[in-house]
């Protein structure tokens, strides 16, 4: 087995951490770099070095063989583009891209590893202090944002620019890492009992997804929140129970739906809808899936008609099909399909099924307590991944994507 770490490795966990720590706030420079049209790589860096630091912190476990298959795996469409078209430049920006398909369970497998350490009663602290000061990070990016700094979410010139992403560039990616930190923040809060945090931290994120004023990010707020719930119901509901939650149903529908309406007609969210049904024709399908229907099928046309046995195998990379067909298919299953062809869709349904039995197996093992929160977590990202896209394949989303599934194996620390 290849060992590649040489120090403690609870010492280089903590550095990961503390570094993992400022991704946002670096993703936010990176922002404020690209609005000026200067390119500078700062947040890509970051990436790169963290998946190199999990690479070497899996080292001596019997997960780092995966791990180099996993990579070697998605450079074969990249390598088959290069082949075929001897473009140097595409290549780059396809191992770029087929790079973000490795963050997500290469993430996962570095939480694992903590989660399942000799240490990890110790380090979840540092896993904790790691997700608040991200949190903290995007909340001022939310803010800024609502305070008319950064970027708009939706811009089809200024006259119908409709919400923010602060100085986050990614906004796609920007929806599902609100989801997924409001999955990990809120699952654990819950699981506390922390009701008034739990609570208190929905409301947050209510006021964030009417920022971003995203479809998917105002539905999955409400889907996420509800989630640890789902989880904690039994067969049987104390008499107790029947009595609060009719109490809060009775008193609190009425002022969530005056959240809901004011967040609604006051974000933006309104504006949004009329504009894009005027832009589609009424066309109500295509407003629902932001056009994304009308890419799969040009897609799919250019896949089945223009690429070999052997592209549809392998694939030749995103921008081979991108160059065929004039836009991404932005829905996940069919934007892997067509850059790394069947074989590469076929690895990621695998690696869903695998994570779904596993977390199901962990559901009726004593002591992980998350591990149901973890699969309804996942049939959801399954279903957002087939309707928005920009989940398996994320960027700055995918480390916390990666933690959200790996809390499956998440444990309470001894004492309490």
């Amino acid at each position: 087995m290849i060992r590649l770490l040489i120090i403690p490795a609870k010492s280089l966990d903590k550095f990961i951490l503390l570094l993992m720590g400022y991704i946002i706030l670096i993703d936010m420079v990176n922002g404020l770099f690209l609005m000026q049209d200067f390119a500078l790589p700062i947040s890509q860096g970051i990436k790169f070095i963290l998946l190199l630091l999990f690479l070497v912190r899996l080292s001596p476990t019997g997960d780092f063989t995966f791990a180099i298959l996993l990579i070697v795996f998605f450079q074969l469409s990249p390598v088959a583009g290069l082949i075929r078209n001897g473009d140097f430049s595409a290549y780059f920006g396809d191992v770029v891209f087929a790079a973000k398909w490795i963050n997500v369970p290469l993430s996962y497998l570095y939480f694992k590893c903590l989660f399942q350490s000799a240490y990890a009663d110790t380090i979840q602290s540092s896993i904790k202090r790691m997700v608040g000061r991200n949190f903290i990070f995007l909340c001022v990016n939310m803010a800024l944002g609502a305070l008319g700094l950064g970027m708009s979410f939706y811009f089809h010139g200024y006259a119908n620019a409709v919400g923010t992403k602060g100085f986050i560039y990614a906004g796609n990616e920007l929806t599902i890492l609100v989801l997924s930190l409001h999955f990990i923040i809120g699952s654990y809060w819950y699981y506390k009992q922390e009701y008034r945090k739990y609570l208190g931290l929905f409301l947050v994120f209510l006021a964030i997804s009417f920022l971003i004023t995203s479809k998917t990010v105002l539905i999955g707020v409400l889907v996420v929140g509800a989630i640890p719930i789902i989880a904690s119901l039994r067969q049987r509901i104390h008499k107790k129970w029947i009595n609060r939650i009719s109490a809060l149903v009775l008193f609190g529908t009425p002022i969530f739906l005056a959240l809901i309406y004011l967040g609604v007609t006051r974000s933006g969210v309104i504006d949004k809808i009329q504009y894009s049904l005027e832009r589609n024709n009424f066309d109500l399908l295509t407003v629902v899936l932001s056009n994304r229907n009308r890419f799969v099928a040009e897609g799919w046309d250019v896949f089945s008609r223009d690429f070999s046995w052997f592209g549809q195998l392998f694939g030749f990379g995103q921008h081979h099909h991108l160059y065929l067909s004039g836009h991404s298919a932005e829905v996940d299953f069919f934007t892997i399909l067509f850059a790394s062809g069947l074989l590469g869709l076929l690895f990621l349904l695998i690696l869903l099924l695998f994570w779904l039995l596993n977390a199901q197996k962990l559901m009726k093992t004593s002591g992980y307590v998350l591990a149901k929160n973890t699969w309804l977590f996942l049939l959801f990202l399954i279903l957002v991944a087939n309707l928005a896209g920009h989940i398996f394949g994320s960027g700055i989303a995918g480390i916390f994507i990666g933690l959200s599934i790996a809390l499956m194996h998440f444990k309470p620390v001894s004492h309490g």
